[in-house]
């Protein structure tokens, strides 16, 4: 069965989704990167639109899928399995804050809250399994989820959301979230890690929990030439090192990272001599790591971020 093209049609859409559900029949479960395909291509033509007409033509194509059909995949040498009922569960628990840029607060308890920045939210986003593993470690640990995008795909450096232009408004908004909460902390992957790490030493939550975290913009940086050269030619002034706000820093911050790929360990370096900062190796040089971690891995750095004696509380 050949993956489903982005610029597909309606009928092949629901051709599609059929033949999803004549695979469950005959197998008793659906492969993940079947759905993932479905997923992105709805994505692609709908997210211009805004996160509602996302969500609500995920439902139309999805409608007729049982409650019980069981998707499942490997996720590097680990298995996963979910069905459509916590699918929809994820996809309609979601309290949409910001129809157009992709702010969901998902409301799991009042623990904590978890502020996942996703580094794009634009179209030619891939769908990140990662941010699902880490809602359900939230739910089973009672704390919230407030999921953010970087619409303009510049690490939030100029605003986000509404507050697009405008950072400190924007950061000022985060704070008014925390508000139920008695702590709360700030999750980074990959590029998003910088904007996890300046946020917590700008706003309330003080706290960071990153995976892969690009820290700085080095030279030697192959991954962020482009994006650099972006910032440079849209933003004034922009940070490209986090660094310097972190010297006066108030909380924890987790920093895990492949101790197998060099640039993750120049990242992860660069803050080592921090006081507050604890840097987690993973043996592997597989740069995604958020994107692979199980929800129960999840729960066990969230408990550790968390018994962290810089870890810090609002009350």
């Amino acid at each position: 069965m050949p993956s489903l093209e982005h610029h597909a049609a309606a009928k092949e859409i629901e051709a599609y989704v059929n033949k999803l559900l004549k695979l469950y029949k005959r197998d008793g479960s659906v492969a993940f990167s079947r759905l993932t395909s479905l997923i992105e291509t709805l994505w692609r033509q709908h997210i211009p639109s805004g996160l509602s007409a996302f969500f609500r033509e995920c439902e139309r194509f999805t409608a007729h899928l049982p409650d019980e059909m069981v998707f499942e995949g490997n996720f590097r040498q680990r298995n996963e399995k979910t069905d459509m009922a916590e699918l929809r569960l994820f996809a309609r628990s979601g309290e949409v804050l910001q129809p157009h840029d992709g702010a969901r607060l998902f409301r799991n308890g009042t623990k904590g809250l978890a502020i996942m920045l996703t580094r794009s939210n634009g179209a030619k986003r891939s769908t990140q399994w990662g941010e699902f593993f880490l809602w359900r470690a939230l739910r089973e640990l009672g704390m919230s989820l407030l999921l953010m995008g970087d619409r303009q795909n510049l690490i939030f450096q100029q605003g986000f959301g509404e507050f697009y232009g405008r950072l400190g408004d924007g950061l000022k908004w985060i704070d008014m979230q925390l508000s139920p909460y008695d702590c709360a902390f700030f999750v980074g992957n990959s590029a998003s890690g910088f904007p996890a790490l300046q946020f917590a030493a700008n706003t309330k939550a003080c706290n960071a929990l990153t995976y892969s975290a690009g820290t700085h913009f080095p030279n030697e940086e192959y991954r962020v030439v482009e994006l650099k050269q972006r910032l440079q030619s849209r933003i004034v002034d922009r940070p490209l090192d986090v660094r310097p706000m972190l010297h006066n820093f108030r909380g924890a911050m987790h920093l895990h990272y492949p101790a197998q790929h060099p640039v993750d360990i120049l990242h992860a370096g660069h803050l080592a001599d921090l006081p507050t900062a604890r840097l987690i190796p993973h043996d592997t040089d597989f740069h995604p790591l958020f994107g692979i971690t199980s929800s129960e891995t999840f729960i066990e750095h969230i408990q550790a971020l968390y018994r962290d004696p810089n870890f810090h509380r609002m009350r």
